[in-house]
């Protein structure tokens, strides 16, 4: 998955979509059930039914995955002395702490 789609993702897990266990033949992006239905957030492809292995992971393993990038955005954050790429990295701490609280309240 390319850096520039993550906040698709987020946005998807923010809207309530469950990440799946598996990923888009097309991009390579994880995929998520929605409204009933498999999507993926990146390219828009669409599955008619949950294959019998794919399974969403834990809640413990998305908030660990999501722990994990806040640190490395952090470690860069401090690291980073220009303007646009700093306040970039606070977006996406930002995005990925809204996504922590949203676990919270799930």
């Amino acid at each position: 998955m390319k850096e520039e789609d993550i906040p698709k993702v987020v946005e998807m897990l923010m809207a309530g979509g469950k990440m799946l266990a598996v990923h888009c033949g097309n991009c390579l992006s994880p995929l998520f059930e929605y409204q009933g239905k498999v999507v993926c957030p990146v390219c828009g492809g669409k599955t008619k039914a949950l294959k019998a292995e794919a399974r969403p992971p834990s809640l413990d393993k998305v908030r660990e995955t999501l722990l994990a990038k806040i640190n490395s955005l952090t470690e860069q954050l401090a690291k980073e002395t220009d303007h646009a790429k700093t306040l970039e990295l606070l977006d996406r701490i930002k995005s990925a702490l809204e996504v922590l609280e949203r676990l919270k309240e799930g």
